[in-house]
């Protein structure tokens, strides 16, 4: 017996600046960055410290550098994202989702896209969103809002056939 679900939701700004925060988070190039920066800031910190508090400009900017990053990367990159998106009425109108076996197809008023399960290479799951990492492009994800779901047994579908393919 084929399985499958029908899902409808609006998507907003908001939804498009909270998905990009948790995709940046979750790739390992941010966090390798964070990591790299947050050493550089202790060292540069430990710097100023060990000099009687007299930093150089050198080390200013190496003290402001790793903060500013962070506010880039989860404040204003997502914040200017989000405002594009939601200037364009094709990513902010009623998407409606068929999830079923043979993939996923997204549609609008605006046209449909079919994707076969091998399209994606995985889902990711937030606390109010499912994110499915495209396979051919590490930068492209489509995102489905939990509050699409209308009961716990369509979100067990979903994430069922999910697991099941990807």
């Amino acid at each position: 017996m084929s399985k499958s679900l029908t899902l409808r939701y609006t998507p907003t700004e908001q939804d498009y600046a909270a998905v990009l925060r948790a995709f940046f988070w979750r790739r390992t190039e941010t966090r390798i960055s964070l990591v790299f920066l947050a050493i550089a800031f202790i060292l540069v910190f430990g710097a100023i410290v060990s000099s009687g508090f007299k930093p150089s400009v050198f080390e200013l900017v190496w003290l402001l550098f790793p903060p500013a990053f962070v506010l880039f990367v989860f404040v204003v990159q997502p914040r200017r994202m989000a405002s594009q998106a939601g200037r364009n009425e094709q990513l902010t109108c009623e998407a409606t989702w068929e999830v079923s076996e043979a993939g996923v197809e997204i549609s609008s008023r605006f046209g449909a896209t079919q994707m076969e399960w091998e399209t994606f290479r995985k889902l990711v799951t937030t606390k109010d969103y499912y994110l499915l990492l495209s396979r051919s492009n590490k930068n492209a994800f489509r995102f489905l809002p939990r509050r699409a779901f209308t009961s716990p047994q369509q979100e067990d579908l979903f994430t069922e056939l999910a697991a099941k393919y990807l």
